[in-house]
């Protein structure tokens, strides 16, 4: 039986990557597994281009590709996939067309807690702290604009109670961009 794809996105500091592994933990299914997506970018150890400069687009088309491939294949496994990353328009597009294509369903969920919030919890977490959350204001108001029926704001629930509420909207099909074919 084929898996799904949940495609977790937010501004830095949403709880995107805190609440990813708590989603895998809670699948309906005994396969679950978290892909980080800034791993796929921190695997490039020569060449590689900060993914926001405009001459690395040939570097994110690839390494987007590899993203989706992984999902798309994992989840045709039958593993419950958590893609968590910062995701743009594009790359949600690259994640739409990659399920559709293999007759899956793809969830898309974005967490957006207060922008206060968010700035202070990336500038308290261990691994790559934001000291200044200036240049990430825009970006906010990006996944802020998002259509709400995909939004959840991630800043006053616990980390378990932010995982139900996720995992309920998925089962209710709140989040499906993509579903499989009846």
């Amino acid at each position: 039986m084929p898996g799904r794809i949940i495609l977790l996105t937010g501004p830095p500091g949403a709880g995107k990557t805190t609440v990813a592994p708590l989603l895998c933990a809670n699948a309906p299914g005994p396969l679950a597994v978290h892909l980080h997506t800034d791993e796929f970018y921190r695997a490039i150890k020569k060449g590689w281009l900060a993914p926001w400069t405009p001459e690395s687009h040939p570097q994110n088309l690839i390494v987007v590709a590899a993203m989706v491939g992984a999902a798309v294949t994992y989840a045709k496994g039958g593993y419950e996939v958590v893609a968590d990353g910062i995701v743009t328009d594009w790359v949600k597009q690259a994640f739409v067309e990659g399920a559709r294509g293999a007759e899956l369903v793809l969830d898309f969920v974005v967490l957006i807690p207060g922008q206060a919030t968010a700035a202070a919890r990336a500038r308290d977490r261990t691994d790559d702290p934001v000291t200044d959350y200036s240049p990430y204001v825009a970006l906010y108001e990006l996944f802020a604009a998002e259509d709400p029926a995909h939004a959840i704001d991630s800043g006053g629930l616990t980390l378990p109670a932010l995982a139900e509420r996720v995992r309920e909207g998925i089962e209710a099909g709140r989040f499906a961009l993509a579903p499989s074919p009846a």
